[in-house]
C-alpha cells in the first residue's frame, strides 16, 4: 500500500505542460470508458438503417437498389405460409407389434382361465386364501390387478353361461380395436388434421373415423359391457379385461418435430427480386407497405453482404463507429474546457458526469438491445434531470444533447430517438429548474408526459399515422417512461448527492430549517452570533438575487459561516451583551488565536454533524485572509513594530472562491460593522457600505470571487434596503437611554476596533 502511494505521488509530481502527470491519466481513463465501452453496448448488425422511413411518411432521399437482392416477406405473410405449411405435416405414431401381441394373449386367455378355475375355487374350504393366491398369479401372468375380493365378485358373475359369452363378445371387439391401433396421445391435443402411422417401416395414413385414443378405447369397451351388467359388475369387469390393456400406437415426438423443422426451412423467405440500380422509391413519395418491405429487405442485404465479404468490411464499420463516438465525446469535452472550467478541472465532478451518462447508455442498451423493447422506452430524461439538477440547467441541456446523438447514431435511434431526446430533455429540465422540494416528481412526471403526448401526437400526424396508433404507443411506451424516469431520477438523486458532496436546493432547504441540531445549538449557546448569521443571511439572500446567484445557498451559508464560535463564544462581541470584554485580559497574540480558532472549529463542527462541503467553504472563506487589525495594532504599540508578525494577525484562508461565499463575507462585514452606529442616515449608511466594500476589494479578498464593478454596485444597493430595516427608528423609553448609554461607555474601544476592522469577531 506504501509503494503504491508514493508511485501515485510521484505520478503527481511529473508535469506535462501545466498539468499533473495524474489529471491527464484519469481524464483519459473516464473518456476512454465512454469511448471504448458505449460502441460495445450499442453493436447493431446493420450498418445501413432506414430507421427514418415508415409507412405513411414522406421520402426525403432517392433510393436506387446498389446491387440485386430479394424482397424478404413480411413477418404477417411468413407467419400465414407457415401456418399453412404445418397443416400438411402429419403427427407420427409407430405401430408396437409388441404390445399388440400382449394385448391379444390377454383378451384371448384370460377369461378361459378365469373359467377353468370356477371348480377349483367352488371347491376350497378357504376361499379367501385361494383368492388371494390366485390374484397374486394373475399380476404374475397377465399384469392384472384386481383385489381378491372384486376376484369373487368376478366369479359370481362367471358362473352364468350367458354372462361368459356376453362378456367373449365384448373382448373381441377389444381386440379388433387393438389391432386397428389405439393411440397413446390423446386425440384433443392433435392440433393438424393428418396422422400417420409407421407399421414395419411403410408409413400409412389414419383415417379420422379411425382414430380412437386410450380413453375412448375404454369408453367404448365400458358401454359394451354396460349393455348386459350392472355399474358395479362393469367396474370389475373393466379391472379385469380392459385397465391392463395398453396402446400400441407411440407417438414419435422426435420424428414429428423433425418433420415440422424441415417443413418450415423449405419455406422461401423471399417472394420478389429488386435488379440492380432498380428504382426502389423517389424523393417526396410517400412510402407504402410494399415499398417499405424491399426497404428493410435492402437493409438485410447490405448486413449480409458486409459479414460475407469479410473482416475488413465490419473492421472499417467499428472504425467509422468509433470515430463518431470521438466526436461526439470532443464535443463534450471541448464545451467543459471552453466555459465549464471549473467542471473540466474537477476530475470528481468528471466522475460523476461520466457515471450519469454511462447509467443512461447501460438502460438503453438492457432495454433496446438485451431486452429488444421498443426505443421510446429509453429513459433520456433521466440523464437530463439529474445533470440540471447536480450542476446547472446548461450543462443538463448539453449532456441531452450528447445522449440523443448517441441514441441517434451508435444505438441507430434515428431521427425520432435525437427529436424526443432533446424536445423531453429540455423540458425534463425545466421541471427541475429551481427544485424546492422532492414532490416535484409529480410535476416533472406531468411535463414530461405531456412533451411527450405533444412530440408523438406531431410525428403521427407528419406521417399520417392512425390515432389509435399514436394513443397506444403513447400508452404502452412514453407514459411509463415518463412515470420512470422522473421516480427513478428522485430515488437516485440521494446517492450521488451523498457519494459527490453535491448539495442541491433540496439539501439546502433541508438545511435551512432552524429547527436543524446545529442552529439549534447555536442560538441556545451563542444566540448573539446566532441573531447575526440571521441577518447575515437576510443581506446576503438580498445581494446574491440581485447578480444572480444562488440566493437560497447564499442564505444557508450565512447561517452555518459562524458556527465555529460556539467553543468560546464569550470571547466574541456579538455574545458579551454588557458584560466586560475578556480580550482586555488578553495580549493580543492569543486574542488573535483565539479569533482565528472558531473557523477550524467551525469546520470540524461542520464536518461532525454532516455539513456537506458546499456550505463548509463560507466558514474559512467568509473571512479569506482578512487581517485582525485591532489587535495587530495592538500588539505593535505593545512590543514594537519589528517584533510583530502579520502573518500571525491573519485569517487562515482561502479568500472567497465563488460570488456567494464573497457575497456573505462582505454581508459579515457590513453588519457587524454597521452595528457600531447610531442614528445613521440613508446617505451615511451608503457611504458606510460602499467604503467597507471597497476596503475588501483593494484588499484583494475578492478577487478569485468573479464578481465584477457592476455585481458589487448592485451588492451594495441590495443591502441598504435590509439596513434600513435593520436601523429602523423606535421610541426609546428613559430607563433603556440609560441602559444604552451605559453600554456605549463600556464598549466604546470594542466599537472603535470593529469599525477600523470591519467584522464582529473583537
Amino acid at each position: 500500500m506504501e509503494n503504491e502511494t508514493k508511485f501515485f505521488e510521484k505520478i503527481k509530481e511529473i508535469k506535462i505542460g501545466q498539468r499533473s502527470l495524474y489529471d491527464i491519466l484519469i481524464k483519459l481513463l473516464l473518456a476512454l470508458v465512454i469511448l471504448i465501452l458505449v460502441p460495445l453496448m450499442f453493436n447493431p448488425q446493420r450498418p445501413l438503417k432506414f430507421s427514418d422511413m415508415k409507412v405513411g411518411s414522406i421520402s426525403n432521399r432517392k433510393i436506387v437498389a446498389p446491387f440485386d437482392f430479394f424482397v424478404l416477406k413480411t413477418e404477417k405473410e411468413l407467419k400465414a405460409e407457415q401456418d399453412s405449411v404445418l397443416k400438411g405435416v402429419p403427427y407420427y405414431f409407430v405401430y408396437d407389434d409388441s404390445l399388440t401381441l400382449q394385448n391379444k394373449r390377454l383378451l384371448r386367455n384370460l377369461l378361459p382361465f378365469l373359467v377353468n378355475a370356477i371348480p377349483q375355487y367352488e371347491k376350497m374350504d378357504n376361499k379367501e386364501e385361494y383368492l388371494k393366491n390366485l390374484s397374486e398369479e394373475l399380476n404374475l401372468v397377465f399384469d392384472v390387478k384386481i383385489s381378491p375380493s372384486n376376484l369373487a365378485v368376478a366369479f359370481d358373475i362367471l358362473k352364468v353361461e350367458e354372462n361368459v359369452r356376453a362378456i367373449k363378445k365384448v373382448l373381441k371387439i377389444a381386440e379388433k380395436l387393438m389391432v386397428q391401433g389405439i393411440l397413446n396421445k390423446e386425440t384433443t391435443t392433435l392440433a393438424r388434421p393428418r396422422v400417420v402411422v409407421i407399421k414395419n417401416g411403410v408409413e400409412e395414413p389414419l383415417d379420422f373415423e379411425r382414430r380412437i385414443d386410450f380413453a375412448n378405447f375404454q369408453k367404448t369397451l365400458e358401454n359394451e359391457f354396460l349393455k348386459n351388467f350392472s355399474v358395479n359388475h362393469t367396474l370389475v369387469l373393466e379391472y379385469l379385461f380392459v385397465r391392463s390393456l395398453k396402446p400400441n400406437l407411440i407417438f414419435e415426438r422426435e420424428f414429428t418435430e423433425k418433420a415440422k423443422e424441415e417443413a418450415l426451412a423449405n419455406i422461401s423467405r423471399t417472394k420478389d427480386m429488386v435488379y440492380e440500380n432498380e428504382l426502389i422509391v423517389d424523393k417526396n413519395i410517400r412510402i407504402d407497405p410494399p415499398t417499405y418491405q424491399k426497404l428493410y429487405s435492402l437493409e438485410m442485404a447490405i448486413a449480409e453482404r458486409s459479414q460475407r465479404e469479410g473482416r475488413w468490411e465490419r473492421l472499417w464499420f467499428s472504425v467509422g463507429r468509433y470515430m463518431l463516438m470521438a466526436a461526439i465525446l470532443a464535443i463534450f469535452a471541448l464545451y467543459l474546457y471552453s466555459f465549464r472550467r471549473r467542471i473540466f478541472e474537477n476530475n470528481k465532478m468528471l466522475l460523476m458526469i461520466t457515471i450519469i451518462l454511462m447509467l443512461n447508455f447501460v438502460l438503453a442498451a438492457l432495454i433496446t438491445q438485451s431486452l429488444n423493447w421498443n426505443n421510446y422506452l429509453i429513459p433520456t430524461t433521466m440523464g437530463s434531470m439529474l445533470l440540471a439538477i447536480l450542476i446547472d440547467t446548461g450543462l443538463g441541456f448539453v449532456g441531452t444533447v450528447i445522449i440523443a446523438l448517441v441514441l441517434g447514431g451508435l444505438q441507430g435511434g434515428g431521427f425520432d430517438i435525437v427529436l424526443f431526446s432533446v424536445v423531453s430533455g429540455m423540458v425534463a429540465i425545466y421541471s427541475v429548474y429551481r427544485i424546492r422540494n422532492r414532490n416535484q416528481i409529480f410535476k416533472a412526471i406531468v411535463f414530461i408526459s405531456g412533451a411527450y403526448f405533444w412530440m408523438i401526437l406531431a410525428i403521427s400526424l407528419y406521417r399520417y399515422l392512425p390515432f389509435t396508433e399514436t394513443l397506444q404507443s403513447f400508452g404502452y411506451y412514453l407514459l411509463p417512461n415518463a412515470v420512470f424516469s422522473a421516480f427513478f431520477t428522485f430515488m437516485i438523486l440521494g446517492v450521488f448527492e451523498k457519494a459527490f458532496d453535491i448539495t442541491t436546493d433540496i439539501t439546502l432547504l433541508e438545511l435551512s430549517d432552524l429547527n436543524h441540531p446545529l442552529l439549534k445549538k447555536l442560538s441556545l449557546e451563542a444566540p448573539g452570533t446566532f441573531h447575526h448569521s440571521m441577518v447575515v443571511g437576510n443581506l446576503a439572500e438580498a445581494a446574491a438575487k440581485a447578480i444572480g446567484a444562488n440566493p437560497l445557498l447564499a442564505r444557508v451559508g450565512s447561517y452555518y459561516h459562524d458556527i465555529g464560535k460556539m467553543e468560546k463564544p464569550q470571547y466574541f462581541v456579538e455574545n458579551q451583551m454588557n458584560a466586560e470584554n475578556r480580550h482586555d485580559q488578553l495580549n493580543p497574540n492569543m486574542s488573535a488565536l483565539i479569533l482565528a480558532s472558531h473557523v477550524k472549529n467551525g469546520v470540524e463542527l461542520a464536518k461532525k454533524y454532516g455539513i456537506p462541503k458546499r456550505i463548509r467553504d463560507f466558514i474559512p472563506e467568509h473571512h479569506g485572509t482578512n487581517l485582525m487589525s485591532f489587535f495587530y495594532n495592538k500588539a505593535k504599540e505593545m512590543y514594537g513594530e519589528d517584533e510583530v508578525n502579520e502573518s500571525d494577525y491573519r485569517y487562515p484562508g482561502p479568500r472567497p472562491r465563488s460570488k456567494e461565499t464573497a457575497i456573505v463575507m462582505l454581508a459579515d462585514a457590513v453588519e457587524a460593522a454597521t452595528r457600531t452606529l447610531s442614528n445613521p442616515t440613508p446617505s451615511k449608511l451608503r457611504a458606510f457600505v460602499e467604503e467597507l466594500v471597497d476596503r475588501r476589494f483593494k484588499e484583494g479578498e475578492l478577487d478569485d470571487s468573479d464578481l465584477t464593478f457592476k455585481d458589487l454596485k448592485k451588492i451594495i444597493n441590495a443591502f441598504l434596503p435590509v439596513l434600513y430595516g435593520v436601523f429602523q427608528h423606535r421610541v426609546e423609553y428613559p430607563e433603556q437611554k440609560e441602559k444604552k448609554a451605559a453600554a456605549k461607555n463600556n464598549k466604546q474601544k470594542q466599537e472603535k476596533a470593529t469599525v477600523k476592522n470591519g467584522n464582529s469577531d473583537s
